[in-house]
Parts: C-alpha cells; structure tokens; sequence
C-alpha cells in the first residue's frame, strides 16, 4: 500500500481542524460555566436584598412583634453589617471606620469602604469581606447590639454561619430593631 504526498498533507490538515474545533468547543464551555457562575451569584445576591427587605418590611409595623427570619447568605460573605443612616456623622468614631492596631478583637470591623457608603448614606447594609457589596433597606430601623465588641455604636455586625445570620427583627411600630439572638 502506498501513501501519496497529497494524502498525508489531507490527514495533517484534519487534524489541525479537529484540534482548532476541540479548542473552540472548550473555551466556549469555559465562558458558559463562568457566565452561569456570575449569574448564580448575582441571584443569590438579588435573593438575600429581597429576603432582608421583606422580613424588615413585613414587621416594621407589627409592634412588639419578635421575628428570627431565615436569611441564607452567599458563601463568599463573612459578615453582614447593619448601619443607623441617622447617625452616620458618628461613623468616625466607630469600629467599622477606625483601624484597631491595638485592640485585635475589633480588626475584623474595620472597613473602610463600608464607611465611606455609610457616611455617604448611600447604603444601610453592607456585605463583608470588603463592603462593596452594599443595598439599602429602608430607613426606619435602630440598632441594638448588646453584648458585642463594638456594642453602643451605631451599626451591627452578623458573623455569617453556614450561609446564615442569626438576625432578630423586633418591630417598634414605626422602626424595626435589629439584633443578634443566640
């Protein structure tokens, strides 16, 4: 059997066509799987606005009222932190905007852009590792933080545990306040 020049310039050619294909194939796979990633985040970020929103929103005028509502929150947060818009001109003084060298029990409140949108009074609730993750939920809520580090400052602070807060919502007839239970 004899193989011609021409043949085995047709087979090389293949080959190079079913590796381009193959490569195309795979990147095109790769973006798929990263759009459908950013897109299950965005959803699960627009998921736990919406869950926060409704619990506030559904309590606020339910005086005496007590609610621990369900709250799942994206794995990549450690905390959730809730500011008092009304006293944002106290933001300075607070652990959220001031770095705490010597007391490392505060270091983890330290957010600087989280500050800054408080100050502003652009946002109310802030998502951290970094804060850039910000939404507002309303005005009408008071803090109430007892027993934390940072307890008598104007915002609060929830560690997020297996994708949940333990977030206490009292409502005061015209405001909500928000606490942590045990």
């Amino acid at each position: 059997m004899c193989v011609k020049k021409a043949q085995v310039a047709g087979q090389i050619f293949v080959y190079i066509i079913a590796i381009v294909v193959v490569g195309l194939i795979i990147a095109y796979g790769y973006s798929a799987i990263k759009g459908f990633t950013q897109r299950g985040e965005q959803v699960e970020y627009i998921t736990l606005k919406t869950s926060i929103e409704n619990s506030i929103s559904g309590i606020v005028s339910d005086y005496g009222s007590v609610k621990r509502p369900p709250i799942d929150v994206p794995g990549k947060y450690r905390f959730v932190c809730f500011v008092d818009k009304s006293r944002a001109a106290d933001a300075d003084s607070t652990a959220l905007c001031t770095s705490h060298a010597q007391d490392p029990s505060l270091a983890d409140f330290y957010q600087p852009i989280a500050c800054s949108g408080w100050k502003t009074g652009r946002n109310n609730v802030f998502l951290i590792p970094d804060g850039s993750d910000a939404f507002e939920v309303g005005e009408n809520m008071t803090i109430d933080n007892a027993g934390q580090a940072y307890a008598g400052q104007p915002f609060l602070c929830l560690g997020v545990v297996n994708n949940k807060i333990k977030l206490q919502l009292e409502g005061l007839g015209d405001k909500v306040k928000l606490s942590e239970y045990t």
